[in-house]
């Protein structure tokens, strides 16, 4: 018991003076009332730093401010030179049609295409809107360099700087078919790169149809093969544009006949994909020239071409009267023509031959790239003349990419073909 009463002033001692800061107890006090009594200090009473006032003395303004006094939108250190996100171009090119035409097409549905044009990286997109661009708008020539490229559709500063597309821009224009009839088309300009593959996959969701852009030297890539499958996905058509077919003349310098293999190799390989993709069967979108859902060109210099648009620019060059339909299918494939029987067989003459395709259209387009690079102004003539194409002394003057545009520009003339091709894969 004696042990027990000595323990009981330690606890009382304890529970005394163990307050947290919260209880303060004065010594000497009876714990009874007084100024000596333990007192409760709130925290919003304590003081833990002194005044304004106390340190600078009576008299001083304080102001307190609030820390979203700023606004977001603005910086806390401001920047010297003001960063432009957007590239806006104050003198915008006037299209060919009125506005009051393409708001009339816009009121009849069968008249609208909305395409998004899709592909791998450095494909071509950019440089096939640019092609489009300048053949359904009024572009001055002035201030601009003719061997650079356009590129129209990258309106951002930093897209512009670095040549990659980051952002899907839209297009809509008017564009004439082989018949003279126009059509309105919502293009989709999108991005190659992989890491923006989420525009690529919002521009499929608001498309009727996919226009492919690949490299005829590159052929499928990762980024080919991934559109495919989102194409697929949501049943889309698709149609297949071979860009960069310069690149089979200058670059690899392939001869006629290679190039057609490479060309036919990279079809395959499309196929191959879209089967997969597809799962196959009768509504799977296969590229087959044939059936026109494939467009050979160069975006670069400006020139495109179908089968059916070929054979129609054939006839119409020659001065023949023909179907232009069958003929059209007689150039493409294992097809030889024999000069003595004057038709299309699938074996070769007996003295040897090249298929239609090399000898009716790739043998005429290496002369004019071939002739273009020559110094010989007669000689290059005498290869338009063959088109029934004739230039001006002074454009004979130009330099070697500017001229093979204007050459084959009209030499091919508008993209029709295209325009063919996209009633083909589309809604047609």
């Amino acid at each position: 018991d004696d042990d027990d009463d000595d323990d009981e002033p330690e606890e009382e001692e304890e529970e005394t003076g163990g307050g947290g800061g919260d209880v303060a107890m004065r010594d000497g006090g009876d714990g009874d009332g007084g100024d000596d009594a333990p007192r409760v200090v709130l925290h919003e009473d304590k003081k833990y730093y002194p005044s304004a006032e106390e340190v600078y003395g009576e008299g001083t303004e304080t102001l307190v401010m609030d820390e979203d006094a700023q606004p977001l939108e603005e910086p806390i250190i401001a920047p010297l030179k003001t960063k432009r996100v957007e590239v806006r171009d104050a003198n915008a090119p006037a299209m060919r049609v009125s506005e009051e035409y393409l708001l009339g097409m816009l009121s009849n549905p069968n008249l609208v295409r909305n395409v998004a044009v899709c592909g791998h990286l450095h494909h071509g997109k950019t440089s096939f809107m640019d092609m489009v661009v300048e053949q359904t708008h009024a572009l001055s020539t002035e201030g601009r360099d003719p061997e650079r490229q356009m590129r129209y559709m990258d309106n951002r500063q930093d897209e512009q700087d670095r040549e990659v597309s980051i952002k899907a821009t839209p297009l809509t224009v008017a564009m004439p078919a082989l018949s003279g009839k126009h059509l309105l088309f919502n293009f989709m300009d999108t991005p190659g790169h992989v890491n923006f593959s989420d525009e690529v996959t919002a521009s499929l969701r608001l498309a009727d149809a996919v226009l492919l852009v690949v490299d005829a030297v590159e052929g499928v890539m990762c980024v080919t093969e991934r559109v495919i499958k989102h194409a697929a996905r949501d049943r889309l058509p698709i149609v297949v544009f071979v860009n960069k077919m310069d690149r089979l003349i200058l670059e690899l310098k392939l001869p006629p006949a290679d190039a057609f293999h490479k060309i036919r190799h990279v079809l395959e390989e499309v196929n191959a994909v879209i089967e997969a993709a597809y799962g196959g069967g009768e509504d799977c979108p296969f590229a087959d020239p044939v059936k026109g859902t494939v467009c050979f060109g160069s975006a670069l210099y400006g020139w495109s071409f179908t089968l059916e648009s070929f054979a129609r620019l054939y006839a119409e060059r020659r001065g023949v009267e023909m179907d232009t339909k069958k003929f059209a299918k007689r150039l493409w494939g294992d097809s030889y023509f024999h000069a003595d029987a004057r038709a299309f067989r699938a074996k070769p003459p007996p003295g040897g031959g090249d298929r239609s395709f090399v000898q009716v259209i790739l043998e005429p387009l290496y002369k004019v790239y071939a002739q273009a690079v020559g110094e010989h102004a007669a000689s290059f003539a005498a290869v338009l003349a063959e088109f029934k194409v004739a230039l001006k002394p002074k454009e004979y003057k130009m330099n070697v990419k500017p001229l093979v545009r204007l050459a084959c520009r009209k030499i091919f003339g508008a993209a029709a073909g295209l325009v063919l091709v996209e009633r083909r894969g589309g809604r047609a």
